[in-house]
């Protein structure tokens, strides 16, 4: 058994401005040829599951660019890359905030243990938070397609293993991951620093 954490990167485009989340996978990829090939089939397994759950959450200013995932804790091996054509944009409706606000996604992992995830969902309009608080419809959104965060994938290829939604820590040492056991939306908005350049 080969189990091994995978990041994912997914890539944005907010109002013209670049942005990016990163999420942690465990799964067995022994069955690959390389971790290159491991990846690719942990990308593609994402868009087609996440892809329609994570522009039911972002605004329509912002554009999801692609994915790329590469091997974390074994040598070896490229990124896999999957660019997303049009590119798609988020359903929310509304003028995209300027204050660079974002909703922050918390992850908690099982056993009751200490690490947290978060996600700061880039971009968020001005009808979906006013004066500071979420509005109905959004949370409502959000409660139906967080399952993004801890449902598992089963990927193509290399006799299609599960790929579990983990919290992954680099220190101590050794690194760990703990699976995803549940996420929510933190009551406070959160300030994603975005790279100032162009998508």
């Amino acid at each position: 058994m080969a189990n091994h954490t995978y990041s994912l990167v997914a890539s944005y485009s907010v109002g013209g401005q670049f942005a990016q989340n990163v999420l942690h996978y465990q799964f067995d990829d022994a069955g690959y040829a390389d971790t290159q090939s491991a990846a690719l089939a942990l990308v593609n397994a994402f868009d087609t599951a996440n892809t329609t759950h994570l522009r039911s959450m972002l605004c329509n200013s912002v554009s999801v660019l692609g994915y790329r995932a590469r091997a974390l804790n074994v040598a070896g091996g490229f990124e896999a890359l999957k660019l997303l054509a049009g590119p798609p944009a988020g359903t929310r409706t509304g003028t995209l905030a300027v204050a660079a606000v974002s909703p922050v996604i918390i992850l908690f992992p099982n056993g009751n243990a200490k690490q947290r995830g978060r996600v700061f969902l880039p971009g968020i309009s001005d009808s979906d938070l006013i004066q500071g608080e979420f509005q109905a419809a959004f949370r409502t959104a959000v409660g139906t397609h967080r399952i993004m965060f801890t449902q598992t994938l089963t990927l193509a290829g290399g006799g299609t293993p599960v790929a579990s939604p983990v919290v992954y820590s680099r220190l101590p040492l050794p690194s760990t991951a703990r699976i995803v056991e549940y996420a929510r939306l933190s009551e406070m908005a959160g300030t994603m620093r975005r790279r100032q350049r162009p998508a």
